[in-house]
């Protein structure tokens, strides 16, 4: 027998509430040395699992019950071994999707003073780069492929367009900033392109 459903109980089904499953933060940290803004960056341990001596921003997962710039002023307290007391988010970025469909909000904050993080299990070491260096560099832009191959439970037979979605390709621009040794890419890459955008936009804006 169909089951009758009752307006109520569509209603009930649906929120407006955030639903921040599978959702990560980062924060992009700014510092004041010599009187020049920095951009703070971290290298990861050698020995993490995930992503081992990539560059990144201090970020995560978040936990029940927190939103993304709660999570992200966690994770930075953290990775960089600071107070909450040190931070001020003073703006967000665009949120971005991983390729394994994982949205990451990133923030801007400012810190009170450099952190002096020794080699942790998380962080091998932190580096700075100036922002009006960062405004001078011109990145280059390569392109990762991701596979789609549908497993046997997908009825490709049955699809209207199921050659789009047979060992399918997806090609993703990414931009690499190059400064010293360091090579920083990937999402970190893509925050960082949007945040020297912002920063153009405004500095560089007709009066």
């Amino acid at each position: 027998m169909q089951p009758w459903i009752n307006e109520n109980q569509i209603r009930n089904s649906f929120t407006m509430e955030e639903d921040y499953e599978q959702t990560a933060a980062v924060l992009i940290p700014l510092v004041e040395i010599e009187k020049e803004w920095h951009v703070v960056f971290e290298v990861r341990a050698h020995t993490m699992r995930q992503q081992p001596g990539e560059i990144s921003f201090p970020g995560g997962r978040l936990e029940k019950g927190e939103t993304p710039v709660e999570a992200a002023v966690r994770e930075t307290c953290e990775e960089l071994e600071i107070a909450s007391t040190q931070i001020e988010v003073i703006g967000k970025l665009r949120p971005l999707a991983t390729p394994h469909r994982q949205l990451i909000y990133p923030f801007v904050g400012i810190l009170s003073e450099l952190p002096s993080v020794k080699e942790t299990d998380e962080v091998d070491h932190l580096f700075t780069v100036p922002v009006s260096t960062l405004l001078m560099i011109d990145p280059f832009h390569g392109e990762m492929e991701w596979t789609m191959n549908p497993d046997q439970n997908i009825p490709l037979d049955r699809l209207a367009n199921a050659k789009a979605y047979k060992k399918r390709v997806i090609k993703m621009r990414e931009p690499f900033y190059e400064h010293e040794d360091y090579i920083i890419w990937g999402l970190t890459g893509k925050f960082l392109t949007q945040f020297i955008q912002r920063i153009k936009e405004n500095v560089f804006k007709p009066t």
